[in-house]
């Protein structure tokens, strides 16, 4: 069963969607949270995201996928877009799945791409304990770097802000990433995770998600890479492995 949520945070409402599993005789539920990644969306590309959350529904996991305020079809606007106010996004998002009926409420997991993985290593840190899995793809630990980038090579419009192919990225986004060490504290989070990175991600090189999986530095860790994936592993042998691999995981 598949239908549409909503969640007003800070007077913007974020508009999301829910894949709920119909199993005879279980009233609450293992789900995994989504959470996109920059510039991306609740589908993400090539409905990456929603496929995902039809391969976990056959294994009767639900999942939970929200598009970010200025992102999607969520109120606001990208140019108001920040990390910060993303983790605190996707914070309250958790707070509110854990209301929802039908999921059990330890067995909320976190399925994080590119940026979303980084924010979903954040919302870790601050519930530890309240976070069964962690699931992470191509996580941008080097989100700072990426920010910096954008800051000194794109086109600059009158108000400081930045046009990133057609997107306005605020000053904003950069001051709040460009001294941000995302790994820090991390360490806290003990429970199972799983990182999986393609050795030709070229936007996210694979060395960021080895260094996550240093960071954790439990023996509950695994790093799995996808051989000569992209970032947003677009082939079709390399969904089917970054599928296999994610749904295993979360089903054990």
């Amino acid at each position: 069963m598949e239908y549409p949520l909503s969640l007003t945070v800070n007077g913007l409402t974020l508009r999301g969607m829910a894949h709920k599993p119909e199993i005879k005789g279980q009233s609450a539920c293992p789900v995994v949270i989504l959470f996109h990644g920059f510039t991306g969306s609740k589908t993400e590309g090539k409905s990456l995201f929603v496929r995902y959350a039809r391969e976990l529904l056959k294994n009767g996991i639900g999942t939970i996928r929200f598009d970010f305020s200025g992102s999607g079809e969520s109120d606001g606007l990208f140019s108001n877009m920040t990390f910060s106010q993303e983790v605190y996004e996707a914070k309250e998002i958790f707070k509110m799945v854990q209301t929802l009926e039908w999921v059990d409420p330890d067995k909320i997991m976190l399925t994080g791409f590119s940026m979303g993985g980084a924010i979903a290593a954040q919302v870790a840190k601050e519930y530890p304990n309240r976070i069964h899995k962690l699931c992470l793809w191509s996580p941008a630990g080097n989100m700072n770097q990426i920010a910096c980038s954008y800051f000194e090579k794109s086109p600059k419009l009158p108000n400081g802000n930045m046009d990133i192919g057609g997107l306005e990225l605020s000053r904003s986004f950069y001051e709040d990433l460009k001294d941000r060490n995302l790994y820090e504290g991390i360490s806290i989070y003990q429970n199972p995770v799983l990182i999986i990175h393609g050795t030709n991600d070229q936007s996210v090189p694979y060395i960021f998600g080895q260094k996550y999986a240093e960071v954790f530095v439990n023996n509950r860790v695994r790093i799995h890479l996808i051989q000569d994936a992209d970032h947003v592993f677009s082939r079709l042998g390399w969904i089917e492995e970054l599928f296999e691999l994610s749904v295993q995981f979360l089903s054990e």
